[in-house]
């Protein structure tokens, strides 16, 4: 049984401001497209996505995230018009770019269990940009079981890292009696490869980087390309992660920089990582 996971930095809208957020959303009508197009052709599985934008005058909806602005949904609503019908479960963090409400979205092909959402981070202010709320779903993968996913976009060490990846664990500790037998934590963590961040997650073994497990020789290639939001003056570095609990009865096959030009056109301000699992 294999499983393939795609995990993307959406840009919240970002890579065609307009003073209009309706135009903006239009001219966006390129990468929805381009995403929806690839998880398609390329018959993705399961699909992580951050920094989901949404107007922040669009009236909230319930479940969270089907207004028409939503970017994952519109992603989500033309896979579903071409005949593929895909899950979703999405929550919001704060408001980003001061017009659109900024959260993560998971999509599965597969049913969703437990689906949640929780803020890591003392501070849950809705209009405090720092604040970070995360989605976890168990993904029951035929003919495997649950599959717990946490989708994230973390803060950087000096701005609270440490407090959220502390709370993250304690999150995912809590849901695993729900019979799991596989754990991922998936998004942009904030954290550049080989430092301090970045080896607190993998310093003690208890979850593995997987790009890292396939490409040792390309640890520090970057997830984005340029200056992006909160790395400016610094060179591009690695920031966007699959990590998978060790000794997980799944093998992590390919993966590959996706949305980076040379592997389909950029849609964001980050490449996406897509990955294949062996499921045992």
């Amino acid at each position: 049984m294999e499983l393939s996971l795609l995990t993307l930095n959406l840009h919240t809208y970002e890579q065609h401001p307009r003073h209009c957020a309706f135009d903006t959303m239009h001219q966006h009508e390129r990468e929805v497209a381009i995403i929806a197009e690839a998880i398609a052709h390329l018959s993705i599985d399961v699909i992580c996505f951050q920094e989901v934008g949404e107007y922040m005058h669009d009236s909230i909806t319930t479940p969270y995230g089907e207004s028409p602005s939503n970017m994952a949904f519109r992603i989500c609503s033309k896979l579903r018009h071409w005949g593929l019908w895909y899950h979703i479960h999405q929550d919001w963090s704060h408001i980003g770019f001061n017009r659109w409400r900024e959260g993560s979205a998971i999509m599965s092909r597969y049913s969703m269990q437990h689906n949640f959402s929780a803020y890591v981070p003392a501070d849950c202010r809705k209009d405090n940009y720092m604040s970070r709320n995360i989605t976890v779903s168990c993904i029951a993968v035929p003919w495997f079981g649950l599959l717990h996913i946490a989708n994230v976009h973390l803060s950087w060490a000096h701005h609270g890292f440490y407090e959220e990846y502390y709370n993250l664990q304690k999150l995912i500790h809590s849901r695993l009696h729900f019979g799991v037998r596989g754990d991922l934590i998936v998004g942009d963590f904030n954290a550049p490869a080989g430092e301090h961040a970045y080896n607190h997650i993998v310093g003690n073994l208890e979850y593995v980087d997987q790009f890292y497990e396939l490409y040792p020789q390309r640890f520090y290639q970057p997830s984005y390309q340029g200056q992006i939001d909160g790395w400016k003056n610094y060179p591009p570095k690695r920031i966007d992660y699959i990590f998978k609990r060790n000794g997980r009865p799944m093998q992590i096959k390919t993966m590959d920089v996706i949305f980076n030009e040379a592997f389909y056109p950029t849609v964001s301000d980050h490449f996406g990582y897509l990955a294949r699992f062996e499921m045992f």
